[in-house]
Formats: structure tokens, sequence, C-alpha cells
């Protein structure tokens, strides 16, 4: 990491305030030279400038359709190794019927969205992941359909032989409205091999599947997981390549930074982390997020399942402007036992709670009601 520039506060404010595109030197230099509450002021000041008062969240519904996974990543605790299918009780697969079932729950809850993502399984064809998005939409057509990690995406199109734009255009064609922007990682090369394996495609070809898939006209959010192995020239790498790839082709809704949960994963039983990352590193990043990625991608999300409610309050201080959604069956970070629940009403409160404005908005970022 750079030592810095030397510059004070009000050097990087009226800087960053004109609208000035960070370069990764700049970037660097600027979170050098000021320290935590320098770093939160700012984020917090560009994001009422950027966005204003309002927090948004969705009311949104998860549906994994099946742990089994042969990318079997270190960083996660969900997947269960696709070579075990039938060896072992650990792993599932959701069929039509389960799928009808579960988007009558989100009905019943009237969630506005449904998030569904799941493994890399090879023993589903593209025409499971059709039959399971017109289910959805035909059960629920007034929801959103949010649905597969990029990654995911690729894997589907690699595995039956189609490319990403026939696959992305065919999933359209079945009720897809949105990706959900997942498994970007870290893009650096040399950590994302030691928290991916070679099933998941690259940062690079992260990036450029985005571009193939938002030219679509599919638009998603991004993502980006520290508090593992990864340094903040890594960090800061990871958010100018999302914010110019946006500037490039647009398409990018929000971007969603999520802190790493290493219990029961790979990565913690090899001993590679220990622990989750300090919560000073939790309000950094959310607040490089803003002043990086801000003017090009304005809505920055705070994922409160990954950093707690308390956390959450904290980061939408320092350039948080949305808290993600109700995040209802989420079973992903469930698997490191984060187990915590939310209502709307809880949400509003927690926003209420530090003078802001909560409103419920559709997965575009649309307000439905405040």
């Amino acid at each position: 990491m750079e030592t810095g520039a030397g510059y004070p506060l009000q050097y990087w404010e009226e800087t960053v305030q004109s609208g000035a595109r960070l370069s990764r030197k700049e970037a660097s230099d600027l979170f050098s030279d000021l320290d935590l509450y320098q770093l939160m002021k700012l984020g917090s000041n560009l994001t009422a400038k950027q966005v204003g008062d309002v927090v948004t969240y969705a009311v949104s519904y998860n549906i994994n359709y099946s742990n089994y996974c042969s990318a079997s990543c270190p960083i996660c605790a969900f997947y269960v190794p696709a070579k075990l299918k039938g060896k072992t009780d650990r792993g599932y697969e959701l069929g039509l019927e389960d799928i009808r079932k579960e988007t009558l729950k989100a009905r019943e809850m009237k969630a506005t969205e449904i998030h569904i993502v799941g493994g890399f399984n090879p023993y589903l064809g593209v025409e499971y992941y059709e039959d399971m998005f017109r289910m959805v939409k035909n059960t629920y057509p007034e929801a959103t359909l949010k649905a597969l990690t990029i990654p995911e995406i690729d894997f589907i199109a690699r595995i039956s032989g189609n490319s990403v734009k026939e696959t992305v255009s065919r999933f359209k064609d079945a009720g897809v409205d949105a990706h959900t922007g997942g498994g970007a990682e870290i893009f650096a090369p040399e950590v994302r091999k030691q928290i991916t394996t070679p099933e998941k495609i690259s940062g690079e070809q992260w990036l450029e599947d985005a571009k193939i898939i938002h030219s679509l006209g599919m638009p998603g959010n991004s993502t980006m997981t520290y508090g593992h192995v990864e340094s903040w020239d890594d960090i800061i790498d990871h958010m100018i390549r999302l914010r110019d790839n946006q500037l490039e082709v647009p398409g990018i809704l929000s971007f969603i930074p999520l802190k790493f949960s290493p219990e029961n994963t790979p990565l913690q039983k090899m001993g590679k982390v220990k622990g989750p990352d300090s919560s000073v590193k939790d309000i950094k990043v959310i607040s490089m997020a803003r002043i990086i990625m801000g003017q090009a991608i304005r809505n920055i999300s705070v994922y409160w399942v990954a950093v707690g409610k308390l956390m959450a309050q904290v980061e939408l201080d320092s350039g948080g402007s949305d808290l993600v959604g109700t995040a209802y069956r989420e079973k992903i970070y469930g698997a490191t036992n984060r187990t915590e629940r939310t209502t709307t009403e809880e949400v509003d409160n927690l926003i209420r709670g530090i003078g802001r404005i909560p409103a419920q908005r559709d997965t575009f970022y649309r307000l439905i009601s405040y």
C-alpha cells in the first residue's frame, strides 16, 4: 500500500466533490492520508450529495435451488461437492413443485423480488432453469425475478454448449428480469486463486460477461467479497474496475460489498483465515466504495446479513444508501452460522434510528413506498 501523498482532508473533499474520477494511485493516497473518521465524513457527505436522506431496501425472498457444486470454492460453506451426489444426504436439488411452494411463500410474505442462486450443478441442464423461471413467473407474476450470479450464467452456458449471449436471451424469454451480481469475489488473480477454483471464471471474464449481459438489457448488481486474504490495493483495484466497467457499458444497479464469514469454510479449516475481519475495515470499505464509485454507481449497499444490524447503521452513516433487502430464507450466509432475521418494520426502525428516511424499492431502485 502506498504511504499517501500527505494531502489534508480539505484537498480530498474538494477533489472528490468536484467529480474527479480517482486513479488507483489517487485512491490509494486518499486512503492512506485520511483516518477512519475522515473517511466516514467524506463518505457521508458524498452520500448526502449523490443520494440524499433516503435509505432504500427491497422486500426480497431467496430461493437456493441446489447446493451441489463442482467449483468447491474455499470461501464457501454452502456447497456440497457435485461428485458426492447420490452418496450423501447433505446435497439437494429443488424440483418444480418445490419451486412453486417457495414462490407461494414469497407471495404470502408480499415479496417484491425473488432472488435465485445456487451451486454449479453439472447435472442440471439449461431447460431446468428455464422451467424454474417460468414456474416462478407463472406463480407470482407481480414479483421481479432476479436470478443467478454471473459465474453461474457462464457455467450454465459452458455445460450446455451455448454462448453467454444465447443463454441470457433464453433466460430473459423465460422471465428473468435481472441478474444478482454475485460471484465477483476479488478480481486480483493471485487472491482469486486462493479463494476460488478453476471452475469459477476469472475476474476479467466476470467483467466481460457483465458487459455482454448488460448490453442485452439484463441489469444487475455488483459485488466484492472482502475480509479474507486480500489487501487494500486489491480492494481499490476491484472498485475501480467495476466503476470503469459501468462507465463503458452501463447496467450495474448497485455495489454490494460482502463481508467474508469464515465459519465452516475450507479457508478457515486450512488456517488461512482465523475469524471475521474488523468492523473498522467494514466502515472503511463502504466509505471507499462511495468515494471511488458513487458517481458511476450511486447505490452503495450495506448487506446487514453479513455485518449485523448495528454495524449496518454505522455503515449507512459512512457512505451506504441501501440495505439490499429483507433476505427472507437466505441460506448461503446461513451456512456460516449467520442466522439473523428481520422484518420490514425492523428495517424501517433501523433506518429511522439514524435520522434517515426508509423507503421500499423494486429491484431497479424505483421507489415503491415510504
